[in-house]
C-alpha cells in the first residue's frame, strides 16, 4: 500500500515539474507580448498590458525607429510578408506530401513485387541523420535545378522532412481498408485509380487529416532548410524573421518580438484544437495497422 502512494506521489511530483516546465516558457512569452517596454523585464503579469507590440508587427514600416531600452533601434519589417510566405510553403508542403505520399503507401499496401519489404523497412531512414547533413546536397540539387533562394524550392526540400513519416502511417491505414471495397468498385467498372480515389482516399480521411496537420507543423516551423536555402529578405518566412528580428539578426525588442512569436505559434495551434479529433483517429489507425 504505501508502495502503491509513493509511486503516485512521484509520478504526480514529476508530472507537476513537467507542467511547469511547459508553462512557464509559454507564459513568459504572452506576458512580454502584452508588456509596455518598460515592464517587458518584469517578473509579475504586466501592470499595464497593451497590444501595442501587436500593432506594431503588423503595421509597422520598414526602417522605421523606436526607442527600446533607453536607444533608438531600427524596428524589423512586418511580419506580413514571412507570414504569407510561411503559409505559401507549408500549404505547398501538405499538397505535395499528400499527393505523394498516398500513391507511395497504397503501392506498399496494395502490391507484391521483390525489394517491397526492404522499401517498407526503410522508410523512416531519413530521420536517422539530422537534418543539417542534408543541406550540401539539397543545396547542389537546388542550384542545379535553378530553385535556390525561391520558395517553391524551399517546399520541395521539405519533402524530406514530411514524406516519409506520412508514407509509414498511411501505409497503414490503407491496410486497414479491406481490399474488398475496391474490388467491388472495379467490377462496376472503375480501373484501379478510379477505385483508389472515390474508395480508398475517402476512407482513408483521418489518416490524411493526420498526415496533413503533421507535415503543417513541420513545414511551418521549419528553420534549417530555410536558413540554407533562402536568402532575400522578401522570400523569409516566419523561422527566419523571427531569428533575425532586428537587422543584423539582434533581438532588442523582446516585447515585439515575443509578438511575432506568439502569432507564429497559435495559427497551427488553433488549427490542430479544430480538428483533433480526425488527427487522433488517423494516428491510432496507422499504428494499429502498420
Amino acid at each position: 500500500m504505501k508502495k502503491n502512494k509513493s509511486a503516485k506521489f512521484l509520478v504526480a511530483f514529476f508530472v507537476i515539474i513537467l507542467l511547469f516546465w511547459i508553462f512557464i516558457p509559454i507564459y513568459w512569452v504572452v506576458k512580454t507580448a502584452f508588456s509596455p517596454e518598460e515592464e517587458v523585464w518584469s517578473m509579475g503579469l504586466p501592470r499595464n498590458p497593451t497590444l501595442a507590440n501587436f500593432r506594431d508587427i503588423f503595421v509597422g514600416s520598414s526602417g522605421s525607429m523606436a526607442e527600446v531600452t533607453g536607444a533608438m533601434l531600427s524596428i524589423s519589417p512586418t511580419i506580413i510578408t514571412p507570414l504569407i510566405n510561411t503559409l505559401l510553403v507549408a500549404a505547398g508542403a501538405v499538397a505535395l506530401t499528400m499527393v505523394v505520399s498516398s500513391i507511395a503507401a497504397y503501392n506498399l499496401a496494395r502490391f507484391q513485387y521483390r525489394g517491397k519489404r526492404i522499401v517498407s523497412s526503410y522508410i523512416l531512414f531519413a530521420y536517422v541523420f539530422p537534418p543539417f547533413i542534408l543541406m550540401v546536397p539539397i543545396t547542389i540539387i537546388m542550384n542545379r535545378l535553378g530553385l535556390y533562394d525561391s520558395l517553391f524550392g524551399l517546399t520541395l526540400a521539405h519533402l524530406a522532412y514530411t514524406v516519409p513519416f506520412a508514407i509509414y502511417m498511411l501505409r497503414g491505414y490503407f491496410m486497414g481498408i479491406p481490399q474488398e471495397l475496391e474490388e467491388a468498385a472495379m467490377v462496376d467498372g472503375c480501373s484501379r485509380f478510379q477505385s483508389f480515389l472515390r474508395i480508398t482516399l475517402p476512407l482513408a480521411a483521418p489518416g490524411l487529416v493526420a498526415v496533413a496537420i503533421f507535415s503543417l507543423v513541420l513545414s511551418w516551423g521549419d528553420a534549417v532548410f530555410a536558413t540554407v536555402l533562402i536568402n532575400t529578405q522578401d522570400k523569409y518566412t516566419l523561422p527566419i524573421h523571427i531569428g533575425f528580428f532586428l537587422w543584423g539578426g539582434e533581438i532588442v525588442d523582446p516585447g515585439r518580438l515575443a509578438a511575432t512569436a506568439l502569432v507564429a505559434g497559435l495559427i497551427p495551434a488553433f488549427l490542430y484544437i479544430g480538428i483533433q479529433r480526425f488527427v487522433r483517429m488517423g494516428l491510432v489507425a496507422g499504428a494499429v495497422k502498420g
